[in-house]
């Protein structure tokens, strides 16, 4: 379930500032974005369990990148880690299988933990 807070929105200008990213907590993916103006002292936070929504992991992936994981088979990530990450159907696992997966440090950090593999 996201939290949402969030107070007046002033219109964009150049003492506005915004944040995404994502973090573990609990052996859990969380997301956060914070969008704040100290010259109007607006201000507005998001965040939820799980991938982020595509405009937040948009921000996240242009600012950090990605890495390509395998998935499934001997060298992969297993596929039950996977689909309890990012919730993916059958469809979209068999896609993941057979393409890789193009995942964010930390949700790859996640994935190698949830694994059993090496972390870094």
């Amino acid at each position: 379930m996201a939290e949402h807070f969030v107070t007046l929105h002033c219109g964009p200008c150049a003492s506005c500032r915004s944040e995404a990213w994502q973090h573990v907590r609990d052996g859990r993916l969380r997301w956060e974005e914070t969008q704040y103006c100290s010259a109007s002292g607006t201000q507005a936070c998001d965040g939820g369990w799980g991938p982020p929504p595509p405009w937040v992991r948009e921000r996240i992936v242009a600012a950090e990148g990605t890495v390509r994981l395998a998935v499934g088979g001997p060298d992969g990530v297993p596929l039950k880690a996977v689909r309890d990450v990012y919730g993916l159907t059958l469809a979209q696992l068999r896609e993941a299988r057979e393409n890789g997966l193009q995942a964010t440090a930390v949700e790859a950090e996640l994935l190698r933990t949830k694994s059993g593999g090496p972390r870094g």
